[in-house]
């Protein structure tokens, strides 16, 4: 211990005497550990953080398996089966999402907020304790009196209902019923999914808001509910699966209508919550790259420390030190510019924590903070930092010559065995990271111009707002009002100063709303797929003048209209996928096709666009008249001959003199909801894009202070030259001529590791091969180039070497 704290001390003298050499070290430690660990704070935040609730290492997720099944969610009479027969759990918990509309007294202002329907004893066998009142009672005597009380989240407290403390006890409406706030959830609280759900209410509490699920919650095989068990103390995962699977034989005995072939499969909540790696290891491995620039511009900065110490180092060699003494000396030594680096990263990484949220979507409500496996981590990695540069000049001075180096000359001091000086080979290594990093941003960059260029089916430049409109059946409405609530509203708003039109729709483009939901459609003279005697074909419920105001460009035929009333013939607008597939080389329209039981004739064909989301395969698509078929919802598009979101005001007060309590609770611009759709493309693009600017500036500090070294040590031979007619553009030539050696080789090498490490983008790359040409050489002319600039500099002093001080030098 005092040999070490003897070091340490040596060490921060050293530091003392050379304040510019420490400022640079340790900034670049800071930005590459401050990258690190805000990287590191997303990812354990998302991904591999265990849930805030009791012995999450106990936890089961327990999903349905059915060839004939689309999801792995469980009914709930299956769920209470679980619960009460697989003596493997001793508490077993369901929840599943749903929507609703949160309003105050009526005045017709909400919000669309995500429920979650829970079983009575959710927070209770969780042990998720309320920041303030109650959770739901686990007693099943209980579920009654619950029915109609709810725990509100964090966030939705805060946002909607001002932080009121005494919100405990009062009254919400949702789907303008009365319900009782009885909790606020903690605020590290997000559920089961980390999905963020504003509301949990029991499932009889959703039962009453819905009362048509009463009989459908009681089918086995109406599923939308996930499972999760709590493993009793001492009880391995493989007896719950053996018991699961017996229960699962005994229900399809019983019920061999719902549950024939239907199995139950467990399996840990940890391995089912790292599903979503593949992205958190890729982004911590490109951050991972920063870091080691940062421990390869320190390493090269602390060689030319130590190269202005080999007389010191030999000495000690010659009088005892052995190679343990002095790696732990010179460990030591790096040890502070490690602690310090890691300091200034745990600030930088706290300021960027506090814009992450607003710049990331999705994580507007995620609170990022320096918790305690955050600050280990960035311990970590601090001493991994201190151990690189450690062992680095460890290494290298272990090779010199302690007689050599006496006697002022050591020809292999700082050279490997092909006599290529280390300090280059650390220059070349950072070249070859930073191109890696640039490859991957521009592959990324390529994939998002190819999305942007990727036609929706409308026209994302037009000045349209979307508006949710609240079902109007929750509001008291009867069927035959909620039909004729909506032409209603797009004829009240039409009359606006600046609207020029407006229509509706059930489902706003791009989004996965009911999963995509299908009709099944007959074809005459059109084979159906094998065992079936339909087609599955997606589908929208429009109003008049949709395509033209959303700007979708109808290629034959006409739109809707009023006079499409269901006495008339009914009528239908496809796409032109599916004209082509269904009609090759013919005119569809006025074509005959059947939906359920009743016939359609076609009267349009509309450009193909994306309506799910924005990757999908185009695919057939039609759109039913509202006119003639209706809907119990519909979103409301505005067209506005200008700003939109200016208009919103307007269109909200015409809007409520044709509905005064029917909240309009979302109001979203055309413009707001393709960066909506893109942003996560684009948040990935500016992180990469981020890192690898980071990368290549520390890479290009790094070059300049190699070649700078290099033109102080050749002072001599440089001089020499000129005195023997070298002119200064020769030297110019011979130093920028190093260094772009040094930028080549490291960009050679980063071309292969690119290559492998593009194979970890192939999930999230669109419209671009993984050796996309252009993106690579792009790279590599951005690395060179800023190589050149990084030379230049040095190289331009290099010329202004005076021949007659240079040949006095020595």
């Amino acid at each position: 211990m005092n040999t070490l704290l003897h070091d340490l001390r040596y060490g921060l003298r050293m530091l003392a005497r050379n304040p510019g050499f420490a400022a640079v070290a340790v900034l670049s430690l800071a930005l590459g550990i401050g990258a690190n660990t805000t990287v590191f704070s997303i990812v354990d935040n998302e991904l591999l953080k265990p849930w805030p609730v009791k012995d999450p290492s106990r936890l089961a997720m327990i999903s349905t398996d059915s060839p004939k099944l689309d999801s792995s969610s469980t009914s709930y009479p299956d769920y209470l089966d679980i619960r009460n027969q697989v003596a493997a759990f001793a508490d077993v918990v369901a929840y599943g999402d749903r929507g609703c509309f949160v309003s105050g007294e009526g005045q017709g202002q909400g919000l669309e907020a995500v429920v979650e329907v829970v079983s009575q004893n959710y927070f209770d066998a969780l042990g998720v304790r309320m920041l303030l009142g109650r959770a739901f009672s686990p007693q099943p005597g209980q579920a009654a009196a619950e029915g109609r009380a709810v725990v509100v989240s964090y966030n939705l407290w805060q946002k909607y209902f001002g932080g009121n403390r005494s919100l405990p006890g009062k009254t919400t409406l949702l789907n303008d019923i009365e319900f009782t706030v009885i909790g606020i959830a903690p605020q590290e609280f997000s559920g089961l999914r980390r999905s963020f759900p504003d509301i949990w209410l029991t499932k009889e509490g959703w039962e009453t808001m819905v009362p048509g699920e009463v009989q459908t919650d009681a089918a086995r095989d109406y599923r939308w509910f996930d499972v999760v068990g709590h493993l009793r103390s001492g009880t391995r995962i493989n007896e719950a699966r053996a018991q699961l699977q017996t229960l699962a034989k005994r229900l399809a005995l019983a019920y061999p209508s719902s549950n024939q072939g239907v199995n139950f499969i467990a399996r840990p909540a940890s391995e089912v919550a790292h599903e979503g790696m593949g992205v958190g290891i890729y982004l911590m491995a490109m951050v991972g790259l920063v870091l080691l620039i940062s421990c390869a511009n320190v390493a090269n900065l602390l060689l030319a420390q130590t190269e202005r110490r080999q007389r010191e180092i030999a000495m000690r060699r010659a009088l005892g030190a052995g190679p343990r003494r002095l790696l732990g000396q010179l460990l030591a030594e790096g040890l502070p510019l490690a602690v310090l680096g890691g300091v200034l990263g745990c600030l930088l990484a706290a300021w960027l924590m506090k814009l992450v949220p607003a710049l990331v979507p999705g994580m507007s409500d995620t609170i990022l903070m320096l918790d305690g496996r955050v600050l280990l981590f960035t311990a970590a990695i601090s001493l991994f930092a201190a151990l690189i540069f450690g062992l680095v000049q460890g290494f290298w001075v272990s090779r010199s010559s302690v007689a050599a180096v006496l006697k002022g000359d050591d020809p292999r001091f700082g050279r490997t065995m092909g006599r290529v000086p280390l300090r280059s080979l650390l220059v070349s290594g950072e070249i070859a990271l930073a191109v890696v990093l640039l490859v991957a941003s521009a592959l990324l960059l390529r994939s998002l111009r190819f999305s942007q260029r990727i036609n929706p089916g409308f026209d994302t430049n037009k000045n349209v707002v979307m508006l949710s409109v609240a079902p109007p059946e929750f509001y008291g409405y009867s069927s035959a009002q909620a039909r004729a609530i909506y032409p209603a509203l797009a004829a009240a708003v039409e009359p606006v100063p600046g609207v020029i039109r407006a229509s509706y729709a059930r489902r706003p483009p791009l989004t996965d709303v009911e999963e995509g939901e299908t009709v099944p459609v007959v074809i005459p003279g059109v084979q159906p797929p094998p065992g079936t005697d339909h087609f599955k074909i997606r589908f929208n419920i429009v109003g008049p003048k949709f395509f033209a105001t959303v700007g979708a460009r109808l290629k034959e035929g006409r739109e809707f209209s009023d006079f499409d009333r269901p006495s008339a013939a009914l009528v239908v607008i496809i796409n032109d996928a599916m004209a082509r597939r269904y009609w090759p080389g013919q005119d569809p329209v006025e074509k005959a096709l059947q939906i359920g039981k009743k016939s359609f004739q076609v009267v349009g064909v509309v450009e193909a666009g994306r309506y799910n989301r924005l990757h999908e395969t185009v695919q057939p698509y039609l759109y039913l008249p509202f006119t003639q078929v209706g809907s119990g919802e519909c979103w409301l598009f505005v067209e506005t001959a200008g700003d939109p979101r200016g208009m919103i005001p307007a269109i909200l007060k015409a809007t409520t003199a044709v509905a005064k309590n029917l909240p309009i609770v979302n109001a979203v611009t055309f413009r707001e909801s393709m960066r909506e759709v893109m942003a996560e493309e684009r948040s990935m693009v500016e992180l990469l894009g981020s890192l690898s600017i980071l990368g290549m500036c520390l890479a290009a500090v790094g070059l300049y202070a190699a070649v700078a070294y290099l033109v102080n040590r050749r002072t001599h031979e440089l001089g020499i030259r000129m005195a023997l007619g070298a002119r200064r553009s020769d030297v110019l030539r011979l130093v920028l001529a190093q260094g772009l050696r040094l930028s080549g080789a490291g960009a050679a090498v980063g071309l292969a590791g690119a290559l492998a490490a593009s194979r970890l983008m192939s999930g999230f790359i669109y419209g671009v091969t993984l050796t996309d040409p252009l993106s690579y050489m792009a790279s590599i002319l951005v690395a060179v180039g800023v190589a050149l600039l990084a030379c230049y500099f040095p190289a331009r002093r290099a010329t202004k070497v005076d021949p007659m001080v240079a040949l006095r030098y020595e």
